[in-house]
């Protein structure tokens, strides 16, 4: 849970020109920040919000409203994991865990939109002690995003879970590898 209490906002939509016209009227209904707003893989347009729980109501709803049936998917987190924060502001890869023992298994969940990944790593993160280590969102996977996280078995097998339950439909594919092979511990990506 978010140590200071701030709300996580995304909202995704359809058309970059409403995506601009969105970023525009979320900071003007309320006093929020927008920590990226842009145009990503598949013509479609990210807005990352963060601010009070109160004002961020306030901001998606408006941001909602001008979106209209541009909007393709939104997601307000009231009070995200801290280990999110990070991970909204570039591509996350995963490096460093070749020599974590903690990390025995390694789960990959990839779904239809951003906020559908951004909410399933929320959902494991408070869930089970995992990690996240790599993050794409939009960019370069034809506007779906994934994740991969690593734990001890039974705790990516239980942060599997909670992700599966928050996405629904919005789940594209869940894997999991139990014991990864040396060669890609800690690689899984490599660009």
């Amino acid at each position: 849970m978010s140590a200071d209490g701030v709300a996580l906002g995304i909202l995704e939509l359809e058309h970059i020109a409403r995506g601009l016209m969105v970023s525009d009227v979320v900071v003007k209904k309320a006093p929020i920040h927008i920590l990226r707003s842009t145009p990503v893989s598949g013509g479609r347009f990210l807005v990352f919000l963060r601010g009070g729980v109160a004002e961020m109501e306030e901001s998606m709803a408006a941001g909602r409203e001008l979106a209209g049936d541009a909007l393709f998917d939104s997601l307000l987190l009231p009070f995200a994991s801290d280990a999110l924060w990070p991970l909204m502001v570039a591509t996350a890869r995963g490096s460093g865990w070749a020599g974590d023992d903690a990390s025995e298994s390694v789960a990959i969940v990839e779904t239809s939109s951003v906020c559908a990944s951004i909410h399933a790593a929320d959902a494991a993160l408070k869930c089970a002690p995992v990690t996240v280590r790599d993050m794409q969102l939009a960019v370069g996977v034809s506007g779906k995003a994934f994740f991969t996280m690593t734990g001890r078995l039974f705790d990516v097998e239980a942060a599997a879970q909670a992700a599966r339950d928050v996405v629904g439909t919005r789940l594209v594919d869940l894997q999991l590898i139990a014991q990864p092979a040396d060669e890609i511990r800690g690689k899984l990506i490599i660009p």
